[in-house]
């Protein structure tokens, strides 16, 4: 049963599983790297050495991806009562950082290239390195991104998408030093590096948006989602009025708020109890660590048409319909407008009586 939890904390297996991919991917990236480099040694091709030059910034990259990882999972203290997990989308950005600067500098080294281009001994041998290089990496890539869904961790699942990315670079690598030997256009080699470079370089700029929105605790609209269906399945007559719906995440945990309306007339411990119970199912049914806030509001007589109490001891109005809690209204503010000063005196004329009749 997956139960609340405080700040960053999460499973040791998720934790074990995050180091071993993160591991993984340093000892492959190293590999792929020194392979990489004897097929530019080989070649001399610019096309090449822009492929490797985006492996050294995945053997970078893999490291602080470790590390970010290590200090994710480092309990809350006083000056991170929230936990550590916000460095993971530090890592995702630097990352993506570090992809950007990649392209700039394969570009800078392919446009003198293409007013000399090279000429390419030990073909035929390199292109043999660099297709096995890049199916290790594609695999590479899937097994991270699986790992990262697995563990709720950005960082596996941005180093991922990194060495897939890299994958793809080294199909077109191949695909334009084979043109080159199939034609003699050795001025394909530095038009495929640049190539190359503008594609790394929207990878780049992905990873960055992601990291950003991360730090920025940007709406995640399918977890909403997520959250408003399990709402809709598990919600109870009492639970009147759900709204201002709001997530955001840090590392593998989630943090869930919203104000739900309740009976004016429930006393507190009841109160506390509901929340406990919705708590439980939420994280429960969504299958994720995290932690739910809720402010709990007091009902009025507006809300007697929708509310589904049948025991109800102060009810004004009929029963007369069911609202769907759609992700729309969960998120929106109160779904009745705000009240004058006069009509909350009376409000709080009726709560009393509400508390009398409780008492009864």
């Amino acid at each position: 049963m997956i139960m609340p939890v405080n700040a960053a904390q999460f499973s040791q297996k998720d934790l074990a599983l995050r180091r071993r991919a993160a591991t993984v991917s340093i000892a492959v990236g190293v590999s792929l790297l020194l392979i990489k480099f004897g097929a530019y040694w080989l070649t001399g091709s610019t096309a090449v050495l822009s492929d490797a030059l985006e492996s050294i910034i995945n053997v970078v990259a893999s490291s602080f991806a470790f590390l970010s990882i290590l200090i994710s999972a480092r309990p809350p203290d006083k000056t991170h009562p929230y936990g550590h997990g916000k460095i993971e989308f530090f890592s995702a950005g630097f990352e993506g950082a570090l992809i950007v600067i990649a392209a700039f500098a394969i570009i800078w080294t392919a446009v003198p290239a293409l007013l000399h281009p090279p000429e390419l001994p030990g073909l035929d041998f390199a292109l043999l390195l660099l297709l096995a290089g890049g199916v290790v990496n594609w695999l590479l890539g899937v097994y991270l991104i699986r790992s990262g869904k697995k563990a709720n961790s950005a960082t596996l699942i941005a180093d991922g998408r990194h060495v897939q990315a890299d994958a793809i670079t080294s199909a077109g690598v191949i695909a334009g030093l084979l043109l080159v030997k199939l034609t003699g256009w050795h001025w394909l080699d530095p038009v495929v590096a640049i190539l190359v470079a503008f594609n790394i370089l929207w990878s780049g700029y992905h990873l960055l948006d992601e990291a950003v929105g991360g730090l920025m605790d940007k709406a995640d609209p399918k977890f909403l989602v997520q959250v408003t269906e399990t709402m809709q399945r598990l919600r109870r007559p009492e639970w009147i009025a759900p709204h201002h719906l709001r997530s955001w995440r840090s590392g593998a945990v989630r943090y869930l708020d919203f104000h739900l309306v309740l009976p004016c007339y429930w006393p507190l411990y009841q109160v506390h109890q509901t929340h406990k119970e919705i708590e439980s199912a939420l994280l429960q049914n969504l299958d994720t660590p995290g932690q739910v806030i809720i402010h709990f509001d007091p009902c009025s007589p507006d809300y007697c048409p929708i509310c589904a109490v049948a025991d109800c001891p102060i009810r004004q109005s009929s029963y007369s319909e069911q609202v769907n809690w759609t992700e729309e209204l969960l998120v929106s503010g109160p779904p009745f407008p705000s009240r004058t000063a006069d009509e909350l005196v009376n409000f709080s004329h009726q709560r009393d009586g509400c508390r009398k009749a409780s008492q009864d």
